[in-house]
């Protein structure tokens, strides 16, 4: 069985790859800390050789843009390729989806559904 950092809802958890270009030993260093430092995140590493930043967090608190503006704010950027783009779109969904599914709040099954 995984443990997670305190805070983390397994069932919210996510896991996203960041191609990364405009990366540095320094800013590189400096990312994965700021990252880190994040509440509700559960691990990142950079994978020098692939050039790809492994993210997992919570998505009830975080979304793909704060860990690309953290990214951004260090000189660097997301690759532009389509392959990037096509899994950053399926990210943002996957994000959307958690948050929305983080506010639900059922409605109890011998009610009417609310309109």
């Amino acid at each position: 069985m995984n443990e997670h950092r305190s805070g983390i809802n397994p069932g919210f958890l996510t896991k996203h790859t960041l191609s990364v270009c405009g990366i540095n030993e320094n800013n590189t260093k400096a990312i994965v800390e700021e990252i880190d430092e994040l509440p509700c995140v559960d691990s990142v590493q950079f994978d020098a050789r692939r050039k790809t930043l492994k993210i997992a967090y919570d998505a009830s608190h975080h979304n793909i843009d704060e860990m690309i503006a953290i990214v951004e704010k260090h000189g660097a950027a997301i690759k532009d390729s389509w392959w990037s783009r096509t899994r950053l779109s399926w990210q943002w969904q996957t994000d959307e989806n958690i948050r929305d599914n983080a506010k639900h709040e059922a409605h109890c099954c011998n009610k009417m559904p609310p309109h």
